[in-house]
């Protein structure tokens, strides 16, 4: 089962989510978090700053460990999920590549009506809005 990093950039109590393309095999036009594969010999962190880099053009500069959560919705999508809370960045999050057709800031309330892909990752939005606010989503 492969292993996923992901990074969630926030900013005035909104998150960035990634609209993922109609042509990809797993979860098309669903949004999600800009990430990707861990490598063969790379750990979670340097493969989310990696993909951030190479999805949206930024580059991260402080972040936290916000989550790991296995998903087995679709057999051909089971994965675990690592996920990154991207405190401070360089650069403005901009569209690379074809992997994604559009970059949204949602607010946590937004996220919830989003169809986010993989699912759970409903709740470690929520966690993280509940740690930055203080109050549920």
């Amino acid at each position: 089962m492969p292993d996923i990093a992901m990074g969630v950039l926030s900013r005035n109590g909104t998150v960035l989510l990634a609209r993922r393309s109609s042509e990809r095999k797993v979860h098309p036009d669903r949004w999600s978090l800009p990430g990707g594969h861990i490598e063969e010999g790379e750990d979670a962190e340097t493969a989310m700053c990696q993909e951030l880099m190479e999805e949206i053009g930024v580059t991260p500069e402080l972040w936290q460990f916000a989550g790991r959560f296995t998903s087995e919705d679709q057999p051909e999508a089971s994965a675990t999920f690592h996920v990154y809370h991207v405190d401070k960045w360089q650069g403005q999050p901009r569209l690379i590549g074809d992997e994604h057709t559009e970059l949204r800031w949602f607010t946590a309330i937004a996220t919830k009506e989003a169809k986010l892909a993989p699912p759970q990752l409903t709740e470690i939005l929520a966690n993280l809005a509940i740690r930055e606010t203080g109050t549920p989503a």
